[in-house]
């Protein structure tokens, strides 16, 4: 009985068969007609979300963290030991430059001035004693040279009367006149002793001027001085404490220019050449800065210095920038050396940069696209990246391609797109422009934020 069964069944399943590939070349609509309307259903345009092309200012940024550093930092020490009597300023204090920070004991350097002021007396005391001397000794020089002028004419006189008077008398008239060349020239020595005591008092007084002088910087030592106007950052001493050269009192320090230093690897060393020997070049890196001790606080900065060498050790150079906060040196909450500042380094700028969102971007293998919707159908448009931020990337189309501000780029539903597909886009997401307006890149640009380096 089941194989019947299984016949008949055969049967009738082959009939059915014969009678869809009957209708099936026949092209008459199947029994279904459900299936006929599934079938034949167009299928539906893509659903797509697109952001518009924006055309504004693009940058180039490195990062850098660093510690603000002050221009002018250094540590003062006494130049004297002694006991530290008197402190002038605390820290915190802002002193002019020369200002008295601490005094030391100054008895025993008082008194070695006012020997040396009284030794300086007496050596001029004795150089105006020599000085008399000097000219008493000219004096002298002058009778003596009077006297031998008068006995060489009597002698000369009486010598040419031989025979009138005696030889005896002639004699004597010889001897006095040879014993007043001898007082002349005795008279001339003494006046060359006394210019000779009169120089070297000259000396010894000099040399007490000296002696003064030097006992009156010792003097000065006693007293620790500011060397440029700065605010007291650190207080080392008290009153009481034996102090000497090597005992660090205080550190000084210039609040109102502050310098960064930081470090680039040496790949980098072209983007910042022109600030080594242009001025232009040097205002055209921008540097911004923020502090987490001053939130909310804008910092400027202007790259000061650019090391013409690179460390063998490290591969790096060494940038010098100063820094101030934006609204001024005079800025309530003011930054300070020691804190931690995060730079951003504006080293390139595009002004007319075309924009698109990051998720635009479609790389297929070594090129990168992304899709415009044009008339309602997604146009393949290939770019070179420029450059980029946080959310967004600059995009230079390839030769035989166009983009346009306000165009419309897929930035949701780009991964399966073909070149010339119909789309349909979301509701929110702004129409395609045709024809973009023509508006100046200020209208349209937005504020660049940073690119990390």
């Amino acid at each position: 009985m089941s194989r019947p069964r299984e016949k008949k069944a055969r049967g009738v399943f082959a009939l059915v068969l014969l009678a869809c590939l009957a209708a099936a070349c026949s092209g008459k609509s199947p029994a279904d007609p459900g299936a006929s309307a599934a079938a034949l259903k167009k299928r539906e345009a893509p659903r797509v979300r697109a952001e518009p092309v924006v055309q504004r200012e693009m940058v180039r940024t490195l990062e850098s963290t660093t510690v603000v550093e002050s221009e002018k930092e250094i540590k003062l020490f006494p130049r004297a030991s002694g006991t530290l009597l008197e402190m002038k300023v605390e820290e915190g204090d802002s002193v002019e430059a020369g200002a008295v920070l601490a005094l030391l004991d100054a008895r025993e350097a008082q008194a070695k001035v006012d020997e040396a002021r009284v030794a300086l007396q007496e050596a001029q005391d004795s150089d105006a004693k020599l000085a008399i001397q000097e000219r008493e000794a000219q004096s002298k020089v002058e009778s003596a040279r009077l006297g031998m002028e008068q006995k060489v004419r009597e002698y000369d006189r009486n010598e040419k009367a031989a025979g009138i008077i005696s030889e005896q008398a002639l004699d004597q008239l010889r001897l006095a006149r040879d014993t007043s060349r001898s007082d002349f020239d005795a008279a001339k020595l003494a006046l060359e002793r006394a210019q000779a005591d009169t120089k070297a008092s000259k000396t010894t007084q000099e040399k007490s001027r000296l002696a003064l002088e030097r006992a009156q910087l010792d003097l000065s030592y006693t007293q620790v001085v500011a060397p440029f106007a700065g605010v007291i950052a650190q207080r080392s001493v008290k009153v009481g404490d034996q102090v000497s050269p090597a005992t660090q009192a205080f550190v000084l320090t210039d609040a109102q220019n502050l310098r960064a230093v930081f470090y680039r690897p040496q790949r980098e060393l072209a983007l910042f050449q022109p600030a080594a020997g242009q001025q232009e070049g040097l205002s055209a890196i921008e540097i911004r800065a923020s502090a987490e001790a001053l939130p909310g606080v804008a910092l400027r900065g202007q790259i000061q210095l650019v090391s013409p060498s690179i460390d063998a050790q490290s591969g790096n150079f060494r940038v010098t920038a100063r820094l101030e906060t934006a609204g001024g040196k005079n800025e309530p909450r003011k930054l300070l050396p020691g804190m931690l500042v995060k730079l951003s380094i504006v080293t390139d700028r595009h002004p007319g940069a075309l924009v698109v969102p990051k998720r635009a971007l479609r790389r297929e293998g070594e090129a990168n696209l992304l899709f415009v919707v044009r008339e309602g159908h997604a146009r393949r448009v290939e770019v070179d990246e420029g450059f980029t931020d946080d959310q967004f990337e600059e995009v230079i189309p390839h030769e035989g391609f166009t983009l346009a501000p306000g165009e419309a780029v897929v930035v949701v539903g780009n991964r399966e797109l073909e070149d010339g597909a119909e789309v349909e886009l979301e509701a929110s997401a702004p129409k395609p422009v045709e024809k973009p307006a023509d508006k100046p890149a200020a209208e349209n640009a937005a504020a660049p934020a940073p690119q990390k380096g």
